[in-house]
C-alpha cells in the first residue's frame, strides 16, 4: 500500500474524480463531499491560514482511503483537524474502501505516522465524530474525549400522514399547531412551499433572501454567525453554483419570501443544514411551516432519512425524539490537555459574552 501527503490546493483538486469515486464506494456522509471540502478550503480555508493534510492510500494503483484533514494554525500551535475547519463539519470521518485488504485501523495509523513526520502539526482535534463513524473505534481508543453533543434525525419510514400522526407520543399538538399557523398564513394570501434547483433563475433571489434573513438572525442575536467570518458568504454562494448535492428550498407568501432552507440531499440523506425565516412573519411560525412541507417533500420523494445534523436545538425535537450520539477527542497527552483547557475556557467566554449581550438586547 502506497501513502501520499496531499498538502496543497492543486493536488486536492486533481484529486477529485478519484475522491468522488471513493465516496460511492465508501458509507461517507456529506461532510466528507470533495466538492463541499474544495468549496471550502478555496472560498474560506485559505483566508483562515488552513493548509491541506490529506492522506490519500492507494492498494496497486485503486483510491482505497482517505484521510481529509487539514493544519490550521492558532497562537502559533499547528492544529491537525479535518478539512472543511471549524465549523462546517457536523460528522467528522474518513473515506475508506470495504475492499480495502487493510483494516480502517491500519489505515489510520500509518495516515497519522505520516502526518505528523511530514506536516508536523502540534495536536489534534478531532471534532464532531459520530459513534457510527470509521474511524471513531480507533480514535475514541487512542485520544482524549473532549466533549459530546447529538444529532436528531427522521426515519422516513411509511407515509406523511402517520408519520405526523405518530409525534403524538412526544408532541401533543405538533400537527394540530403547525397546521393552524398554516391556516392563518393562508388568510393572508397565496401561501407556496418550493424547491429551488441549482440552475433555475429564482437561485439567485432565494439566496440572497436567505443571507438577508440570516445576517438579520446573528446581528440581533449579537452572535457572530459563521456568515462573518472571512470567506464563508462565498463558500456558501459557490455551493449554490457547483455542488449538485445542494438543495435549496423557499417559503412564500403573496411571492414574498417569508422561509428558506439551504441544505443537501446526498445520498438519498436530506441534510437540514442552515435554515431562516423573515422575523416580520415569525409570529406565524414560517421556520416551521417550511421544516413541515420540507419533510413531507423528502416522504413523498422517497428520501430514506431526514437529517437534523449537530445540535440538541429545540425545534428538532418538535419533529423527532430520535438522535445519533457525537463526540469531540483531543491527542491524549499534554498538548492535548493545554489545548482542551483554552479550547473550554473560550467557550465558557463565549457563552457568557452571549449572555451578556442577551441582557443588553
Amino acid at each position: 500500500m502506497r501513502f501520499d501527503l496531499i498538502d496543497n490546493e492543486k493536488a486536492l483538486l486533481a484529486l477529485g474524480p478519484e475522491w468522488e469515486a471513493l465516496e460511492r464506494r465508501s458509507p461517507a456522509h456529506l461532510f466528507q463531499n470533495h466538492r463541499l471540502l474544495a468549496d471550502w478550503y478555496i472560498c474560506a480555508g485559505k483566508a483562515s491560514g488552513a493548509v491541506p493534510a490529506v492522506v490519500a492510500c492507494r492498494e496497486a494503483g485503486e483510491l482505497r482511503g482517505i484521510f481529509p484533514g487539514c493544519i490550521m494554525t492558532k497562537g502559533g500551535v499547528r492544529i491537525l483537524t479535518w478539512l472543511g475547519g471549524f465549523f462546517i463539519v457536523d460528522y467528522g470521518d474518513v473515506l475508506f474502501d470495504p475492499a480495502c485488504t487493510a483494516s480502517v485501523e491500519e489505515f489510520l495509523r500509518e495516515a497519522l505516522r505520516l502526518l505528523k513526520k511530514e506536516a508536523g502539526y502540534h495536536v489534534c482535534y478531532f471534532h464532531n465524530m459520530r459513534h457510527d463513524a470509521l474511524a471513531y473505534p480507533y480514535v475514541n481508543r487512542e485520544f482524549r474525549f473532549f466533549r459530546g453533543d447529538v444529532a436528531p434525525y427522521i426515519e422516513l419510514e411509511g407515509g406523511f400522514e402517520p408519520y405526523l400522526d405518530s409525534l403524538k407520543r412526544f408532541r401533543k399538538k405538533q400537527k394540530s399547531d403547525t397546521l393552524r399557523q398554516i391556516k392563518r398564513l393562508g388568510e393572508l394570501g397565496e401561501l407556496e412551499f418550493s424547491v429551488v434547483p441549482g440552475d433555475s433563475p429564482r437561485t439567485g433571489e432565494v439566496l440572497e433572501a436567505f443571507l438577508d434573513q440570516k445576517r438579520w438572525r446573528f446581528q440581533v442575536s449579537g452572535v457572530h454567525g459563521v456568515l462573518f467570518k472571512p470567506g464563508y458568504e462565498e463558500f456558501y454562494r459557490e455551493e449554490v453554483r457547483r455542488n449538485p448535492s445542494i438543495h435549496l428550498c423557499r417559503l412564500t407568501l403573496n411571492g414574498a419570501i417569508i422561509a428558506t432552507h439551504l441544505g443537501y440531499l446526498y445520498k438519498n440523506r436530506l441534510y437540514f443544514v442552515m435554515p431562516t425565516y423573515d422575523h416580520r412573519f415569525g409570529k406565524y411560525s414560517p421556520g416551521r411551516v417550511l421544516t413541515y412541507y420540507l419533510i413531507q417533500h423528502c416522504f413523498e420523494h422517497g428520501v430514506e432519512l431526514f437529517d437534523f445534523c449537530i445540535g440538541p436545538e429545540e425545534y428538532k425535537y418538535e419533529w423527532t425524539d430520535q438522535d445519533v450520539p457525537i463526540s469531540s477527542f483531543v491527542s491524549n497527552d499534554l498538548a492535548g490537555s493545554i489545548f482542551m483547557g483554552m479550547k473550554k475556557a473560550k467557550i465558557k467566554a463565549d457563552e457568557l459574552v452571549n449572555r451578556i449581550k442577551g441582557v443588553k438586547a
